[in-house]
């Protein structure tokens, strides 16, 4: 048998109840009904209607939800709107229009704005904080407000329609945006719009107007808007402006938090009472607060018994007041079954403040427990009593209510609910007892009144609406009482409930609802105007209100609201109607503000662009002008062919041409001619001697001149000596006189860094590849345009086999360059060239090869050394090997009494089956000895000055190779020391019969020019000389060479991360180059002082090619200021190079470009980049060196980037290690490695003014007198490239100084120009910061040491004076170094504070609290834009002075304010930095 069929339950419908006992027409009812929709100020609603107040526009309307039925916005009266063509009508329509189309994407946009804003705000927090000078900072300030004052003046502060769209929609956006996130940070709604109409320029957002705002507001107003964002994020909730402790529903329940106790199936409500007396006790009271001890008799028998019976009394009180606050809270007894609760509730703060009182009085000495526990039973009974009273005449339980949270904590300012933000009508009938001072729930919901409101009617309508709830929906916990309490144990696991009865015993329902988050947030609901028929509707109903409310302002998420009971759906669909024609109305409100600043600005825009277009000149437009470039070649010049046939026919001419027809090279002239006219390229390979370099492009300037052509010659040469040798040479066999190369009677000239002879009539030019490659840069062509090598007919490039990095990547270019110029010649000459490679690297070009002219030479090496000087040493010697520096397992010559497998011969390739066996007819056990102990890393100057002695003076069958002595060292300080030793021999230096010639590259033009000339007869000629005379220049009349075997050359050291000068042997075909220098005019003969067995075994066989050993930063710089388009990318042309580097070598060398700002991350060169491929050195160094030039302090910076290319100037010699690092700290100035350096390098450049002092000055304080002297010289060929690159202005007395050299030292002064601060330490450190950066340590807390870029520890080196130094001693977070280098930990070795505000001010991309993602920090707002503004003007200044332009007087005055707060002083006139 089935369940009887529920019948349905009729339909009730809501009636009103009224103090007027006559009841009113239908008419009448509608007619007062439409009166008080219509009524701004009207206390009462109509029936199932509420009116909601719009909140201010700029508060953001996630805070404000309306909480009425979907018609709870009154529509438009019908005599307000006649037709469509009301203006505001349309108005409305448009403004609707703006929200459909860009509010959400708009409204989207600030949200993440505000988003980010608030996570960068809290991450910021964890950052050190960055503080500044306030008079500093304020002067920055006042500087920025005169320059944004004074370009107002000269600008439109209007706005341009938007183009792209006919309504301009892109700029309402990007305005709107500006404005809502400038609004909900804080800012005055006044001083917002005041931005976008006076400070919003095109294109502009709300970052500008952040900055703007900073700018612009005073102190005060920077403080509110702190104080109002901290206090910002309470303003959903609501507070009484009398008193925390009040409630905001003055009689309700407390349940406990949902997430620690299950809700109850029903709630205990509370029916307010009338009394007048109950409720204003009631006002004061909270929720939770006690009434404990109101029943206690104040007055008692006697003073004696009071006195005796106090402690006792008070323990009661408070035990009686903690009793009735655990009923409240639900620990105490409950009256269900068996006097249980599963309610389980934390002990509030006013518990604890009790029990701590029930302690203290406990320990009072007439304290009597069992006396106390008499007075506590009276008293509970007592309560029990009252309590039983006052449910029987249905008043409120006061003893329920908790105590308050303490006053001491204030309340937030918070938003009032909306459905109760019109003022509500105070119910009628039941409640008319009312009293006028707040009623039962006094004032505490009350909105402020705006003025005087008039008293409220007696005749208030209140509206009963039934919310039935079906019985299955009770049972299955989908009320919205229950989703209320399940969706706020998901969101708020502490929040508690709280419900009160606001209608008492009236035949209707209304209730509150209470939710309290803490103190300090909580919100409340409650039916003023409408009611139900049950409290348990009632409740629902407020619940209802109370979950839309919370999901709308994003409080609760996931609410399920459609498994609501019907009436309930029914409800939220009309709140959600409602809420969304409130916010459409905001929404509307809001772009009508916006659409209002537009609209002047764009009004403003126009009336400025009238007055500019009437007054504006008209400009004539540019003709086109466009060069054609014309081949040369292709054009007759009689008068060339003139002025060439009366060449030939001088005497000088023709007696230089009969020395020239006797050159290997002379048979070859027609094939060299005719195979250079039939194609674009040629590989020639001549034998060393053959005549290649000097004739091969006289062939072609003769043939091309003898039938009037114009021509223009180019040969590149890898050295300076190179080029300036062979032009001399060229010019002298073409018949010029003496002196005339490089004027307008000579067609040979030379072009050199910081020297170059030429004219207009030059036809023949010898130039360095570095030249020949600037030659190709953007507007290195006559008029600035173009390139030089647009007037070029034929390319010469020399010693390609060398494999330099500029003459390879010259290959690349001229590769690319032939496609372009068909009519362009390219000839590839080498003295070893490997033709097949290049042939097919050009595309199969033509080959040919020239014999030379070479004389048989005896080569002989270290152990014939050895055995002919009968040169020995021991285990004391300086050139002995230490015993830890020999390397186990190393081979050792052996001495064997075997006969030798070959003899002495001129041909290196007879070889002893076994170098490492000496024979004992050869060689005695004395020689082995001495070859096995000596140390491969020494040069022994010793032995090749007794060399020289059996050459010259002993050895009379060795004395036919004495007449010119060629010894090849690694570098110039060895050249030094050996010209040193022989210059003080008693037999080379004080006689007249020996001439000493140093050769190097660094050393002057005229000096390089002596070595060439033969001496007079029976003067005999020492050269020492470096690779450079390998086969770059070629010294006629060698007949002996001594080679020590070492070059030194530059390698990427991938430990350190930078390129630098290291010494290594040479490969075997340098070995066979160098001796073959001794054979040109006679017999020769050649000492290699390497053993055979190295040479055989352990040297290359070819050099490994520059390229594939070096830092790409130069040429990828080089790369990018080329006129000619190679690739798509640096990576792209380098991978076209005959060896190709490896793509990581590339991309570190891309990447640290990019970290110094001389590439931007898409490869585009910057005015940083074009300077920095001027100076052949690692590129922060040379940023260094750039911006220490700006701030003056160039001397001290160029001996800090010369150590730190070369070796450090101190010694640490064995045994005397102590002694060696006190005096290395007596240098030591600022916990500095880098001011070390400059320190001990001025103190040893002012010892040396005396001679005789300066040897003992660096014995005592173990530096190195030799590496002190490379390092002046390296600082002479920095000082050099920065004047080449015309950043630094010299004059030419200045230049003559700079480039001239001698083998002696000598200092070259910086100019005063570039080096008034000098002596500020600050500024030094500042330039070091920016050049080096990313090159940054930070300091942890615990004291370790993290690079900034990849997190990685660091541990100082050993050798730092900062080595075991304190980290507080810094006196900063941060320290710079140059190198790391990974040994037992990753060490950095030279190191130096670096203070926040360099970083903050010259590294990096600042925004608005970090630098970039490696360095971050916090500051106040107004530093903040101090900081931005003054690190834009010294970057704007800096790259003016880079671009080689001026500063202007403003930019000079920003940019002295920006040197006196890099030198960290005050803005005192006497402490200005000197600018200049």
């Amino acid at each position: 048998m089935g369940k009887k069929k529920l019948s349905l339950k009729p339909v009730q419908r809501g009636y009103g109840t009224t103090s007027v006992p006559t009841k009113k027409a239908k008419a009448e009812a509608e007619a007062a009904a439409s009166a008080a929709a219509s009524e701004p100020e009207a206390d009462a609603a109509p029936a199932n209607q509420e009116i909601a107040t719009r909140p201010a526009l700029d508060q953001p309307h996630q805070t404000s939800t309306s909480q009425g039925p979907k018609d709870a916005i009154p529509p438009p009266e019908d005599g307000q709107v006649d037709s469509w063509d009301s203006d505001q009508t349309l108005e409305q329509a448009v403004l609707q229009g703006l929200v459909d189309r860009l509010q959400e994407r708009s409204d989207k946009e600030v949200s993440r704005v505000l988003k980010a804003i608030e996570f960068d705000a809290r991450f910021a927090a964890s950052f050190p904080r960055l503080t500044m000078d306030e008079t500093t900072r304020n002067e920055i300030l006042s500087y920025a407000i005169q320059d944004y004052e004074e370009a107002s003046g000269h600008r439109t502060q209007g706005m341009p329609p938007d183009p792209s769209q006919p309504d301009g929609d892109k700029t309402l956006s990007r305005v709107y945006i500006a404005y809502q996130v400038l609004l909900r940070s804080g800012f005055p709604s006044d001083r917002v719009k005041q931005y976008i109409l006076e400070g919003m320029l095109q294109g502009q957002g709300w970052q500008e107007g952040f900055e703007w705002m900073w700018l612009h507001m005073s102190e005060d107003e920077s403080r509110q808007v702190v104080k109002g964002n901290i206090q910002g994020e309470t303003e959903f909730f609501e507070a009484n402006p009398s008193s925390l402790d009040a409630p905001l529903l003055d009689v309700a329940v407390e349940e406990a938090p949902p997430a620690i106790s299950p809700p109850p199936a029903t709630e205990t409500t509370v029916i307010p009472t009338q009394d007048s007396a109950s409720m204003e006790a009631s006002v004061s009271a909270s929720l939770f607060q006690s009434q404990g001890g109101s029943d206690s008799d104040p007055e008692s028998d006697s003073e004696a018994e009071l006195d005796i019976n106090k402690e006792n009394q008070d323990w009661a009180q408070l035990m009686l007041e903690l009793d009735s606050l655990r009923i409240s809270a639900g620990t105490g007894k409950a009256k269900g079954k068996k006097g249980k609760t599963n309610a389980v509730v934390m002990e509030t703060p006013e518990m604890v403040k009790l029990k701590n009182k029930i302690a203290k009085v406990e320990k009072q000495y007439m304290f009597s427990r069992k006396d106390a526990d008499v007075i506590l039973k009276a008293l509970k009974s007592k309560r029990d009593m009252q309590l039983l009273e006052t449910k029987l005449k249905g008043l409120p339980d006061s003893n329920r209510s908790s105590p308050a949270p303490p006053s001491t904590v204030e309340a937030s300012q918070v938003a009032t609910p909306s459905h109760a933000a019109s003022e509500p009508a105070e119910p009628s009938g039941d409640f008319d007892d009312d009293s006028d001072d707040g009623g039962m729930f006094g004032n505490m919901l009350e909105q402020p009144e705006e003025g005087a409101a008039p008293p409220p009617s007696t005749n208030t309508t209140i509206v009963v609406r039934e919310m039935p709830i079906p019985k299955q929906f009770s049972f299955s916990g989908n009320t919205p009482k229950a989703l209320l309490r399940l969706a706020l144990s998901k969101s708020a696991k502490h929040a508690a409930i709280s419900f009160a009865r606001l209608s008492g015993n009236a035949r209707v329902a209304r209730s509150g609802v209470e939710i309290r988050w803490s103190p300090l947030k909580r919100r409340a609901w409650r039916m003023d105007d409408i009611a139900c028929g049950s409290f348990e509707e009632a409740e629902n109903y407020i619940s209802t209100l109370a979950l839309h409310e919370l999901s709308q302002s994003g409080m609760l998420s996931g609410v399920n609201w459609r498994t609501m009971p019907p009436a309930y759906r029914e409800l939220w669909d009309e709140l959600e109607s409602a809420y969304q024609l409130k916010i459409d109305a905001e929404n509307r409100e809001r772009w009508k503000v916006v659409k209002d600043l537009v609209d002047q600005k764009v009004q403003a825009f126009n009336n400025a662009s009238t007055v500019e277009v009437s007054s504006k000149p008209a400009v004539a437009t540019p003709s086109e002008n466009t060069d054609v470039i014309v081949p040369q070649g292709s054009v007759y010049s009689q008068e060339l062919q003139s002025q060439f046939e009366k060449r030939i026919s001088s005497p000088s001419y023709r007696k230089m041409r009969q020395d020239r027809d006797t050159l290997p090279i002379a048979p070859f002239r027609d094939d060299i001619i005719k195979t250079t006219e039939n194609s674009q390229v040629l590989v020639f390979g001549g034998e060393t001697g053959c005549g290649k370099s000097t004739q091969l492009p006289a062939f072609i300037l003769e043939h091309s001149l003898a039938q009037g052509k114009p021509c223009k010659i180019l040969v590149t040469e890898p050295r300076r000596i190179s080029a300036i040798s062979l032009a001399q040479r060229v010019s002298a066999e073409l018949g010029d006189s003496p002196g005339a190369m490089g004027s307008n009677a000579s067609l040979v000239g030379y072009s050199i860094r910081l020297e170059s002879k030429s004219s207009a009539n030059t036809r023949l030019l010898f130039v360095t590849n570095g030249i020949a490659l600037r030659m190709l840069e953007g507007g290195s062509g006559s008029g600035g345009k173009s390139t030089a090598f647009d007037e070029v007919t034929h390319i010469i490039v020399d010693e390609v086999h060398e494999r330099s990095i500029e003459s390879d990547f010259l290959l690349i270019v001229l590769k690319e360059l032939l496609l372009v110029r068909m009519d362009l010649k390219v000839i590839l000459m080498s003295a070893t060239v490997d033709a097949e490679r290049l042939s097919a690297f050009f595309g199969g070009c033509p080959f040919m090869s020239v014999p030379g002219r070479t004389f048989p030479v005896t080569v002989r090496y270290l152990e014939d050394a050895v055995e002919q000087t009968g040169w020995h040493i021991d285990e004391s010697s300086p050139y002995a090997v230490w015993t830890r520096n020999k390397k186990p397992g190393s081979k050792q010559l052996e001495w064997t009494e075997d006969t030798p497998a070959a003899t002495d011969s001129s041909d290196d390739e007879s070889k002893p089956s076994d170098p490492t066996k000496l024979s004992s007819q050869r060689y005695s056990p004395k020689t082995v000895e001495t070859v096995n102990l000596l140390d491969s890393r020494q040069i022994p100057y010793d032995l090749i000055i007794r060399l020289l002695e059996q050459v010259c003076f002993d050895d009379p069958s060795l004395q036919q190779f004495s007449p010119a002595t060629l010894v090849f060292m690694p570098g110039l300080a060895e050249i030094r020391k050996l010209n040193d030793a022989l210059q003080s021999h008693p037999r080379f230096g004080a006689s007249s019969d020996f001439v000493i010639y140093p050769l190097h590259s660094t050393i002057s033009s005229e000096g390089q020019s002596a070595v060439f000339q033969i001496p007079p007869p029976g003067v005999r000629k020492i050269v020492i000389s470096t690779n450079i005379a390998e086969t770059g220049v070629t010294i006629p009349d060698i007949t002996c060479v001594i080679d020590t075997g070492k070059q030194r050359e530059m390698r990427y050291d991938e430990k350190r991360q930078l390129s630098r000068l290291v010494e290594s042997y040479i490969a075997r075909s340098n070995a066979k180059q160098r001796r073959g220098r001794a054979g040109r005019v006679q017999e020769g003969l050649a000492f290699h002082l390497l053993t055979k067995a190295r040479h055989d075994s352990q040297l290359a066989e070819h050099p490994v090619p520059e390229m594939l050993r070096l830092s790409l930063q130069d040429l990828a710089l080089r790369i990018k200021i080329l006129k000619i388009k190679i690739g798509t990318s640096i990576e792209d042309v380098l991978m076209r190079a005959l060896d190709p580097p490896s793509s990581t070598n590339i991309q570190r060398a891309v990447s640290a470009l990019v970290e110094v700002k001389a590439l931007t991350a898409n490869e585009e060169i910057t005015s940083m980049g074009r300077l920095l491929s001027k100076l052949p050195m690692d590129v922060h160094l040379g940023k260094f060196l750039l911006v220490a030039a700006l701030f003056k302090c160039l001397d001290p910076a160029l001996t800090i980037a010369a150590t730190l290319n070369s070796k450090s100037p101190f010694v640490t010699p064995f045994g005397f290690e102590g002694q060696a690092e006190a005096a290395k700290k007596s240098f030591a100035v600022g916990n500095s490695d880098f001011l070390t350096i400059a320190n001990v390098f001025d103190s040893w450049r002012r010892a040396s003014e005396n001679a005789n002092f300066v040897r003992t000055f660096c014995k005592r304080n173990f530096v190195s007198h030799q590496n002190l002297q490379q390092i002046e010289e390296l600082r002479q060929q920095l000082l050099a490239y920065l004047v080449d690159s015309s950043f630094i202005a010299a004059t030419p007395a200045q230049k003559e100084e700079i480039a001239s050299r001698s083998a002696r030292t000598r200092f070259v002064t910086v100019p005063q120009e570039f080096n008034s601060n000098g002596r500020d330490y600050n500024l030094l450190e500042a330039a070091l910061a920016a050049g080096l950066y990313p090159k940054i340590l930070s300091l942890e807390p615990s004291g370790g040491l993290r690079t900034i870029t990849n997190q990685q520890t660091v541990a100082i080196h050993p050798s730092s004076v900062n080595f075991r130094i304190p980290k507080s001693e810094f006196g900063t977070s941060f320290l710079t170094y140059f190198t790391l280098m990974q040994s037992k930990k990753l060490y950095a070795w030279e190191v130096g504070p670096v203070q926040e505000l360099w970083l903050a001010l010259l590294c990096g991309d600042l925004a608005d609290f970090k630098i970039d993602r490696r360095v971050r920090f916090q500051a106040d707002p107004k530093t903040l834009i101090a900081i931005k503004r003054m690190r834009e003007q010294l970057a704007s200044a800096l790259s003016i002075r880079l671009k080689g332009r001026a500063l202007s007087p403003r930019q000079l005055e920003w940019f002295e304010l920006g040197l006196s707060c890099l030198a960290l002083i005050s803005l005192a006139p006497e402490n200005k930095v000197v600018v200049g």
